[in-house]
């Protein structure tokens, strides 16, 4: 796990993201962040719409300026995507929060969401920010713990549009 690092996406990783993807989508689960629900065909356009969230440009509706990293073992195999999102806006300081994440399925209870959270806090204060809202189903004890192990304070919970608890952590970086 110590031989993780968080990369920007990359045409060299093509083929492993794929592989993630695939995996994900033979579990049934869908997808975290929404970033992974994005066509990856051609591979070029997803790593370019990627690069332009990055930059605030060609948003969707509701979308604010974000980043995806992918967390890579050494082998070079893709072991999950953090997405931090440079600002709120109202359904993001309700719902989403600051950072989404996800690991691939054969990945969890190793650690990695820990790791891969603790790299992106760190992204998250480079772009500046003090502190980061990160929003989990409140039945999800795994997101739940690797949020506190990282220092999160429960805030708040709320209900969303579908009726699923939310839990609402803020962290503070500096």
């Amino acid at each position: 796990m110590e031989n993780a690092t968080l990369i920007l996406p990359s045409l060299a990783y093509q083929n492993a993201y794929l592989d993630m993807l695939k995996e994900w989508g033979n579990s049934g689960e869908t997808p975290i962040p929404f970033t992974l629900r994005l066509n990856p065909i051609p591979f070029e356009h997803l790593l370019k719409t990627l690069k332009d969230y990055q930059h605030g440009v060609n948003l969707p509706a509701n979308r604010v300026a974000n980043t995806t990293y992918w967390l890579v073992h050494e082998q070079k195999r893709l072991i999950g995507a953090i997405n931090i999102r440079h600002t709120l806006n109202d359904w993001l300081h309700h719902r989403g929060g600051h950072i989404g994440y996800g690991i691939r399925p054969s990945e969890r209870g190793k650690g990695y969401a820990t790791l891969m959270l603790k790299l992106g806090l760190e992204k998250a204060a480079a772009l500046g920010l003090e502190k980061v809202l990160i929003t989990c189903d409140k039945e999800n004890l795994p997101s739940a713990r690797t949020i506190q192990r990282n220092g999160g304070v429960l805030d708040s919970e709320v209900v969303d549009e579908r009726g699923i608890a939310i839990q609402r952590y803020w962290i503070k970086l500096t």
